[in-house]
Formats: structure tokens, sequence, C-alpha cells
């Protein structure tokens, strides 16, 4: 009997062993208004607490307005579209969705899962870069949410612009931005031929606060090599990274993008193309900021504005996702 109760007890421990920890996948993102009655709150939440004022409500509504924000399901719905999608790409596994700015909150997002029975999660955000201030956000919201549920343990994908879906997402999307032009260019006359020299090309991505410099340098430095990248791949002879979207006060990482397009128009460029690959989809800061400010100013300088295609629900592009995701699954 000695020798059975050994193997009993051994027996246990071995499934212990064994077992393998329920996973789910925590798809986070920023939020975007749908009503006007959002705008308020959400703004609020952007800002920390603080109410924007008067002012600031008329300008965020105009540029909401200008967009189409209040009646396109598209934008409104964008980050659900791009969770679903990316769900088809990934082994059947509990899920949930948590927004840094809007309902459901990454809390409410991250009991679900537990009450799913996830004992361990893998958190993702729709950005590519790592910011402390950005991304860094969604990490403490996360760690709090777990925090009040003893055994759970989660994993953060802090970055997935390395995946080679990625790249190969924006080097089609740049190649096609640029050839098109230089098509149509040629169709129009023979005389105008856009030579792709003629072309200057922006990379941009959203800009932080430099405070301390939160991590800035490794973000630029992720951004140039990811552009340099992108940049050889499809030739391009005059490319430069900058930084858009910055808040009017404090200082801030740069060049902006204003710097650039007088580097660009200054260069005798004809064409300026924007690619703002640091962000994921259409939303406020590619349709108003770049398609709207960015190509009055080039426009006023006398060239012609072009913006690469967001990726929006791609399956190329949420594959880089999809992959780093797995990646954490089987580590």
């Amino acid at each position: 009997t000695m020798s059975m109760n050994v193997v009993v007890s051994y027996g246990l421990k071995r499934v212990k062993l064994v077992k393998v920890e329920k996973k789910g996948l925590l798809f986070l993102s920023y939020g975007s208004p749908s009503s006007k009655e959002d705008l308020v709150p959400y703004m609020t939440s952007i800002r920390h607490g603080r109410v924007p004022t008067e002012g600031e409500i008329t300008n965020l509504t105009r540029r909401y307005d200008v967009i189409d924000q209040w009646s396109n399901l598209e934008l409104q719905h964008m980050a659900e579209h791009q969770y679903k999608t990316l769900m088809t790409l990934l082994p059947t596994m509990p899920s949930a969705i948590g927004y840094l700015h809007m309902k459901p909150s990454i809390a409410e997002a991250v009991d679900s899962l537990v009450h799913q029975g996830v004992e361990h999660i893998i958190a993702i955000v729709t950005a590519p870069f790592f910011t402390s201030l950005g991304t860094g956000a969604y990490e403490k919201q996360v760690q709090a949410a777990i925090g009040k549920h003893g055994a759970v343990t989660f994993d953060f994908i802090r970055s997935w612009w390395d995946q080679p879906a990625f790249t190969e997402y924006w080097k089609t999307a740049v190649a096609d931005c640029v050839k098109s032009e230089h098509e149509d260019s040629a169709a129009k006359s023979e005389l105008v031929d856009t030579s792709i020299e003629d072309i200057f090309v922006i990379f941009s991505a959203h800009s932080i606060p430099l405070i301390d410099n939160h991590g800035g340098d490794s973000y630029a430095f992720a951004l140039h090599e990811s552009a340099k990248e992108i940049a050889e791949h499809c030739k391009l002879s005059k490319w430069t990274v900058a930084w858009q979207s910055a808040a009017p006060h404090g200082q801030w990482l740069g060049p902006t993008v204003e710097d650039a397009i007088n580097q660009a128009l200054q260069t005798g460029a004809t064409h300026i193309a924007f690619v703002p690959f640091g962000f994921v989809s259409n939303h406020v800061e590619v349709l108003y900021d770049n398609d709207v400010e960015c190509k009055e100013l080039v426009e006023n300088g006398g060239a012609i504005y072009l913006r690469a295609q967001m990726p929006n629900c791609n399956e190329t592009f949420l594959q880089a996702m999809a992959s780093a995701i797995v990646e954490r699954i089987h580590s």
C-alpha cells in the first residue's frame, strides 16, 4: 500500500505540471467618439479629468464635423472591426476588447476575461510602436485591473512594428501611392512625367511630450528603422520622418510635419506624400491633421498632396498583430 500512495500522489503532481493554463486575448484600443454627446467625456478622459474649455469643444467638434465622424459608422466602429478581423487570424481563444477612453473600459474587459476562466492574459494595443506615455498608459491600467484578481497573470506586447507583415503592408501602400501618381502624370501628359525624384515622402507618427524624454529616443529610433526599411524597398530618393498632432502647449518631439513640408518644398518636390505609419486606421489625426491641415500647407507651397492608404482592417496588416500574439501564446 505504501508504494501505491507514492504513485497516486506522484500522479496528481504530474497532472498539475502538465496542465496548460488557460490563455485569453485582451485587445486594447484608444476609442473614438460616436456622437457629439460622447465628445466631452471622451476629451475629459484624454485630458486626465480636465474638462475641455468651450473653445476647445468648438474646435474639436469642428474637426470631427469635417471628417464626418458623427455619421460615418466605419470610423465609429473601426477598432471593433479590426478586433473581429484579427480574431479570424488567431487560434480560437477567449477574448475581449477594452478602450482607454471609452466603454467597455480596460478594467471591464479584464473582468470579462477572468469570468471566461482565463488565467493568463495576453494584451496587445493597436499602436505598433511603444512609448511609455502611450502604450505605457494601457499597461498600467491592465496591471491595476489584474491586481484585483489574485492568481491571474498577464503578458503585454509592447510593440509589433518589427513583425514582417507590418513592413509588408506599408511597402505596398507606399509603392501604390507613389506609383499611382507617377502613372497619373504620365497619362495626363508626356511632358509632366513625375519621376520618383519629384516626390518627397514624409513618414509620420504621433509626437510625444519631451518631459524627461519618456523613452522618446527608442520611439524615434524604432520609427526611423522602420521607415528606412520601407523607403529602401520602395527606392525612395527623398524621405524623412516627422512628428504630428502635438498639443499646442509644452515641448514636443520634433521635427514637426510642418518642418518636413517646408524641407520638402525647399528640395523642389512637386509632390509630397504622407505615410502616417505610426497610426493604424482612418481617424481624426489622419483625416484632419494630415488630409486637411498638411494638405493645405502642401498646396499653399505649390505642390501636390498625396497620402498612402491606411491599413484599417487589411488582413496582411492585422497579421502583424496576429503573429506577435501567436509568438506570446507559445513563449
